[in-house]
């Protein structure tokens, strides 16, 4: 194998086109690896863990934009280089029919005047920087850069909280603001519901669901996975709560997250008392600490009840939980097939972490405890698992966790590291069931199950009697064909659930059904 590397000095590009640069190299001939990354000194270590560290790469600096990748041969890999440059050296082309591009917060506030909001999507130690700017010039701001320190964090949503703006992020990579996506998110109708959410997929997968059952979202405000900690408090969550209760056109708020630590969920649920507006609450695998209040709060379990409660809170403006029927999963088991089969172990490989969080909570209800579940997500009932890219047992596992996206592409843009782990696990003797999430919507895979395609052909050609099951999130509106997706997956054999939360219930009473 070769390992080269070559650096583009002083010239700066955001990180979803960086990982769609060496997703597209990675597909070349002969190619085993790419990495595009900035060099910056949190980036660094990912390529030293990834083997492809060179003197060269390491003396790159903060500025410049550093391509790795190893194949079999040099020119090979000079080939998959020359590719990347010619493709990081074209102007960024936008899909509105005119685009300018700026080279400063001020410029571009010299032509849009009445803009109040900033998307900042840099190297993560100058995000602060470039927030700041934006707040001097009181814009709100999604930071959709990762990598920001807690106490940067800290500081900007202080400042932001102070001057009554809105700090979205650090690392918040799914929002929607009048009805308009940014980052990864869903092209959905908006309606009179609002989020707060410290959840990409969780998000993704409401909106989704609230637009299914006929109702729309006009606002959904990340707020980043660390809100929620009692360092930084609940800032933009409860900025956020404040914001919804303003907007006379949202009607209802729906709060997601993982739970939140102690202090923080204090403040949450405080505020919720005073809420003028009903708030369904959906924090991920806790319950004990909640209420109902005075018929304006309620707590749901699952993404997918917190989506059927809205559709069913606007039918008779009565707050109740509504719980999906589970007719459609018996009459689902009733017909799979078990005399032939051998494994036994359900195996998740998934794009969304909140979609493996809500899996593992899920299967981790319905088995008994003599069965043993193994994630990389940090879980009461689950057990951690000692190697992330080694099944055992029952394992569910986020795709996108650090382990596999350090100086690679997420799964949600490339499921190359997905589709070979894939591979491995359809001939392991012990495996019964597969679960797979494809998650659609502006910034994903532009065709994610073509793109598996020689997988599922794979798996056809083993012939083992081995059911998977998938979840496509996503709209009829979105820019992939949703409806073309779900019939390639039916033509495969392959069993769609229509929720993530149905999807970990159809798997978890497989199980029982061939112990």
């Amino acid at each position: 194998m070769v390992v080269q590397t070559h650096i583009i000095k002083q010239k700066y590009r955001d990180s979803v086109q960086l990982m769609q640069a060496a997703s597209q190299a990675s597909r070349m001939e002969g190619i085993e690896m790419a990495s595009v990354l900035m060099g910056t000194p949190q980036n660094k270590p990912l390529l030293e863990e990834a083997r492809l560290l060179t003197s060269l790469a390491q003396n790159a600096g903060p500025n410049d934009i550093i391509i790795a990748i190893k194949g079999k041969s040099h020119d090979e890999v000079q080939n998959a280089i020359n590719f990347v440059i010619e493709l990081l050296n074209k102007e960024v082309v936008s899909s509105i029919d005119e685009a300018t591009n700026y080279r400063s917060i001020e410029g571009a506030l010299t032509d849009l005047p009445e803009a109040n909001l900033a998307l900042i999507s840099v190297p993560g130690m100058y995000a602060a920087r470039e927030v700041n700017k934006a707040l001097d010039k009181n814009l709100n701001v999604l930071v959709f850069s990762d990598n920001v320190s807690i106490e940067d964090e800290l500081r900007i949503k202080t400042r932001a909280h102070e001057k009554n703006l809105i700090i979205m992020g650090p690392d918040a990579g799914t929002a929607i603001i009048k009805g308009i996506g940014l980052g990864f998110a869903n092209n959905v109708k908006p309606g009179p519901i609002g989020l707060v959410a410290a959840s990409g997929t969780g998000t993704q997968e409401i909106c989704v669901l609230c637009h299914k059952q006929g109702i729309g979202v006009t606002h959904a405000i990340g707020t980043g996975s660390r809100d929620v900690k009692d360092i930084i408090g609940g800032i933009t969550m409860l900025d956020g709560i404040e914001a919804l209760e303003k907007d006379p056109s949202i009607e209802l708020i729906i709060l997601i997250s993982k739970p939140p630590e102690t202090k923080t969920l204090t403040k949450v649920l405080e505020r919720i008392k005073i809420s003028s507006k009903p708030v369904i609450i959906n924090f991920l695998g806790k319950k004990a600490g909640y209420f109902d209040h005075e018929g304006k709060s309620i707590t749901v379990t699952t993404l997918e009840e917190a989506a059927l409660t809205a559709a069913a809170y606007f039918r008779k403006k009565e707050l109740k939980i509504k719980q999906s029927s589970t007719d459609n999963i018996h009459a689902i088991l009733s017909q799979m097939q078990f005399q032939k089969l051998k494994g036994r172990y359900i195996r998740g490989l998934f794009a969304g972490g909140t979609f493996t969080y809500e899996a593992a909570m899920i299967i981790s209800e319905i088995l008994p405890k003599t069965h043993t579940l193994w994630t990389n997500v940090h879980l009461e009932g689950t057990h951690l698992i000692p190697n992330p890219r080694k099944s055992q047992g029952h394992t569910l596992i986020d795709m996108g966790d650090d382990e596999f996206t350090s100086g690679k592409p997420h799964p949600m843009i490339d499921q190359f590291e997905r589709t070979k782990r894939f591979l491995r696990e359809i001939r392991d003797p012990e495996v019964g069931i597969i679960l797979l999430d494809f998650v659609l919507g502006y910034g994903s895979h532009p065709d994610p199950i073509s793109d598996m395609k020689l997988a599922f052909n794979e798996w056809i050609k083993i012939g083992r009697p081995m059911p998977i099951i998938c979840h496509v999130c996503g709209t009829e509106l979105d820019p992939q064909d949703y409806k073309s997706s779900i019939e390639q997956l039916e033509q495969w054999g392959v069993i769609i659930m229509p929720t993530n939360a149905q999807m970990a219930k159809l798997a978890a009473l497989f199980v029982l059904k061939i112990e």
